[in-house]
């Protein structure tokens, strides 16, 4: 899990923060080339494609015209982008359903809100600003990175249903760690001065799954039967580049071939390096 993040983030922080492009429409019409401060624009039969420069730079002439901007931008930029590079919270199940399973196991299931940490990192974002810059639509990519945490020192396997598995009472720290790939899309309010509100769907594929414990650190061999496929709902209330977050799952964690029932949920912050 370590290793995977820290992967992430240095992939993240060397992508060129200044590789974006701008896609404005209009309708002039005109045909051109313009090179000014840094940055490239190409005007073709009323399309302009900007490549360079700062996101941020819509003028209030092109407001006026309503322009219809589309931001493509490494690592979160734009100020109109409200999805950060990296959001962290903490994870939880809910709406759970165990009647099926012992009570050790059941207790199990429910996880410990201890050292429930929920990390997203957004690799690559989207953003269309619509005139006057109050609507808007964003969509990322990047991956989701969940540790449901098991308290009283047991961890789980299954097979053909849910067993405890006891451990040593030396171990500190057992847990099942999850990864996602996590694709966000969220319609934006911009209330005004820096404030906004956005709200819309998350879709999460199972990339992977560990159960693990230690001192010393051990991975186990067997692997839950996690549902591959996530759709679910989130909502976000932020102030310049500084958010909150909430998401929550339509879809049951598990197969519902198996016969439990839960549901995550995560609430944290978005931060911009």
């Amino acid at each position: 899990m370590k290793r995977f993040l820290t992967t992430l983030i240095l992939l993240a922080l060397c992508l060129p923060a200044v590789a974006q492009q701008t896609i404005a429409l209009d309708k002039s019409g005109e045909n051109n080339v313009v090179a000014q401060d840094g940055k490239l624009s190409v005007n073709i039969a009323g399309m302009s494609i900007s490549l360079g420069g700062e996101a941020d730079n819509q003028t209030e002439e092109e407001t006026k015209k309503g322009k219809v901007k589309l931001d493509f931008a490494g690592i979160g930029r734009g100020s109109y982008n409200h999805l950060a590079l990296f959001e962290i919270g903490s994870n939880f199940v809910i709406n759970t359903d165990f009647s099926n399973c012992s009570q050790p196991v059941q207790q199990a299931l429910d996880f410990s809100t201890r050292k429930a940490v929920n990390v997203n990192i957004n690799l690559m974002t989207m953003n269309i600003v619509g005139p006057k810059r109050i609507l808007g639509f964003s969509l990322g990519f990047g991956f989701a990175m969940e540790n449901y945490t098991f308290d009283n020192n047991v961890s789980l396997k299954y097979d053909n249903g849910f067993e405890i598995l006891p451990l040593e009472q030396s171990v500190t720290k057992s847990k099942l760690a999850i990864n996602y790939i996590h694709i966000p899309m969220l319609m934006d309010i911009n209330i005004g001065r820096g404030v906004f509100f956005s709200a819309g769907a998350v879709l999460d594929v199972l990339m992977s799954s560990q159960l693990s414990y230690k001192k010393p650190k051990t991975k186990l061999e067997d692997r839950l039967p996690l549902n591959p496929l996530q759709v679910g709902v989130t909502a976000r209330v932020g102030w310049r580049r500084v958010y909150g977050y909430v998401n929550y799952s339509l879809l049951n964690m598990y197969k519902p071939s198996i016969g439990v029932e839960a549901y995550r949920m995560s609430a944290g912050v978005g931060i911009w390096f």
